[in-house]
């Protein structure tokens, strides 16, 4: 499979490389990681993100190669990898017109809700992070890692694992975190960058979600929701927003943690987390359209912030067996 998709990018000179949106350590790790190795193979590389590099990922050597989408595709561009990317629609608005006709379309992923998109597909279900199936590809094509493809696959690696802390972090994925230190990853610098500095402003936010949450079913599950207009009433951005729901999902007890936020475009975004294995938050997901991993998933869904809340939490009291 590996040496299949080698193959094919030895034929072209120029190579896009692209994730989702609201980009996380593994989408951002993932992208700049392979887009470097591709550099050092000799391509021309676009690297591109819907909404760019979020502040804490921007020290990452290279990130600064990660550009808002063209408004048209480039002429040259013969190949578009997307990394990290379940569902074609997670790519953004921009992506989806730009390349809806594109012929060469690569899906390297380790999402289990996978649509199988694209043309040629590298997907590891259930696999710790896409970095990690980076990892893997770029030592099975022989890519030498250079300390910034290094910083970026551990990034992504270490923030998909919850700092290795979650189930998936397996022996394999130690013996890998490992390689990357040897590689020249500075474990102290990147875990202060990314886990120990957090603006003010995110602060707040974390105030409000604990302020206003709700726990019920005996303890097990703790929810948040965050009305239109609130961010702006807090002074608050996006990148303030993400991982609020391991804010509560901390909480002892609980087995499934939910954010509901109102984007203000007709649509509510909710996170889902699970602690608990026998808690399927992705099963919940695909009922509405979402997905990601059994126990970390997201969904995208059109209503009023009360309709879809009542609706996401029916299905998760049902399936702690409280419905």
């Amino acid at each position: 499979m590996y040496e299949q998709l080698y193959s094919r990018i030895q034929q072209c000179s120029t190579i896009g490389v692209t994730s989702h949106f609201r980009p996380d350590g593994d989408a951002i790790g993932s992208t700049l990681a392979l887009g470097l190795a591709l550099q050092a193979m000799g391509k021309k590389v676009y690297m591109w993100n819907e909404d760019g590099v979020p502040a804490r990922y921007a020290f990452l050597e290279g990130a600064e190669q990660i550009l808002p989408l063209p408004e048209e595709v480039p002429a040259d561009l013969e190949m578009l990898i997307c990394v990290d990317t379940g569902d074609w629609k997670r790519l953004g608005d921009v992506s989806q017109r730009l390349f809806a006709e594109f012929p060469l379309i690569v899906n390297i992923d380790h999402h289990g809700t996978n649509t199988r998109y694209g043309h040629v597909q590298v997907i590891e279900p259930e696999t710790a992070a896409c970095a990690f199936v980076l990892f893997n590809i770029l030592r099975e094509w022989g890519v030498e890692l250079t300390r910034p493809m290094a910083d970026a696959l551990y990034v992504g690696i270490s923030t998909d694992t919850g700092s290795f802390q979650y189930g998936s972090t397996t022996p394999a994925v130690m013996h890998a975190a490992g390689e990357l230190l040897a590689a020249g990853v500075d474990v102290a610098d990147v875990n202060r960058r990314v886990y120990q500095e957090v603006p003010y402003t995110a602060l707040l936010m974390q105030r409000e979600v604990l302020n206003n949450m709700v726990v019920e079913a005996d303890g097990q599950l703790a929810h948040y929701s965050m009305p239109g207009g609130r961010k702006a009433e807090l002074g608050v951005g996006l990148e303030d927003t993400k991982d609020l729901v391991d804010v509560v999902r901390v909480l002892q007890g609980v087995r499934a943690a939910l954010i509901f936020e109102d984007l203000e475009d007709g649509r509510i975004r909710v996170s889902l987390r699970s602690k608990d294995p026998a808690v399927n938050v992705a099963a919940i997901a695909s009922r509405f359209g979402g997905g990601g991993h059994a126990m970390a998933s997201g969904i995208r869904m059109r209503g009023t912030l009360e309709d879809c809340r009542a609706q996401v939490l029916a299905a998760t009291r049902k399936e702690l067996g409280y419905e």
